[in-house]
């Protein structure tokens, strides 16, 4: 008997890579997606909610509900979106416009409906700033018993970062958001920029993603393949990164992550760590010892320090085709 799907939530900014993680868990058994909530991040949030509606849409995606969330950090101003996601935030696919269209209540209420109403833990995914889980958070701390655990994209320790010298895109966005998520005392798993880069399509892989299905048709395989095509030939090399999509394939087969626990804090301060994740590396009997001087010790979460790059790749690619 096959086993009962995970039921999870995306969090997502839906850009490229967002998109590639939103194919992956439409595609897989192991899941079972209860909503989509979207924030300003890859690209402005009107841009996000668009790009999720259209990829739904493309694929002939059951109805999920889609709700558009918060529009800029907690305390910034938003940050403009990179070119490198095209004009469209999705490669510049051309997608049609779509039927199907957000509800029209608050992503965050969406998140306190769907928890609220579930038999079950939920799974949250959060591939995008951290804005609507905080605010979540903050407003409904009753419902923490309803998530199951929190699978973060982002962060970077050892890795250089891709929105400053020392931050992830989606922890520098909005740090505070990210500190109030990280610090929640929920189970949460970071899946970083250390491990983001080390799954990686051949060419040939997406050559013959593009090539899945009816001459013309809009699959999760073509799709997903043009998206990667698309990556290839920003960046002017010969492979396709599935991204965020590494992260959803940790939810779908936690085996081919390696994880550590490690005390984690996001600097909130400084002109050149702002928004970089910390991570301390003392001793647990000294760490433990900072309550004793007065200082909170630094929340305990899961690290995701390696990743079995061929096993997630083939998960990936069975799931789209």
């Amino acid at each position: 008997m096959s086993p009962k799907p995970i039921p999870v939530i995306l969090d997502v900014d839906t850009g490229y890579d967002d998109a590639l993680a939103i194919l992956l868990a439409l595609g897989s058994s192991r899941l079972a997606i209860q909503g989509i909530t979207c924030v300003a991040g890859n690209q402005r949030l009107p841009q996000v909610v668009l790009n999720t509606l259209t990829l739904l849409d493309a694929v002939g995606a059951p109805p999920i509900p889609v709700a558009a969330g918060m529009d800029a950090p907690l305390l910034e101003e938003l940050r403009d979106p990179s070119p490198l996601h095209g004009f469209d935030g999705m490669g510049d696919l051309g997608l049609p416009a779509p039927r199907r269209q957000a509800v029209a209540e608050h992503a965050v209420e969406l998140l306190h409906r769907l928890l609220r109403a579930a038999t079950e833990p939920v799974q949250l995914i959060a591939l995008a700033p951290l804005t609507n889980l905080a605010l979540f958070l903050r407003m409904y701390p009753a419902l923490r018993s309803n998530i199951r655990g929190i699978m973060v994209m982002g962060g970077t320790f050892l890795a250089a970062g891709n929105s400053s010298a020392t931050a992830e895109f989606n922890i520098r966005q909005d740090p505070e958001a990210a500190a109030i998520v990280l610090e929640s005392g929920l189970p949460i798993q970071l899946y970083t920029l250390d491990v983001f880069r080390d799954v990686q399509l051949t060419r040939g892989e997406i050559d013959t993603l593009i090539a899945t299905g009816a001459p013309h048709a809009q699959t999760p395989a073509r799709i997903a393949g043009r998206i990667l095509d698309y990556v290839c030939h920003y960046f002017q090399r010969d492979y396709g990164l599935i991204g965020d999509a590494g992260a959803v394939a940790g939810v779908i087969d936690p085996g081919g992550l390696t994880v550590a626990p490690h005390a984690i804090t996001v600097e909130l301060s400084g002109r050149i760590g702002r928004g970089q994740t910390v991570l301390d590396r003392r001793p647990p009997v000294q760490q433990a010892r900072l309550t004793e001087w007065g200082t909170p010790a630094p929340h305990t979460i899961e690290v995701v320090t390696a990743v079995d790059a061929d096993r997630l790749k083939r998960l990936f690619l069975t799931a789209l085709t």
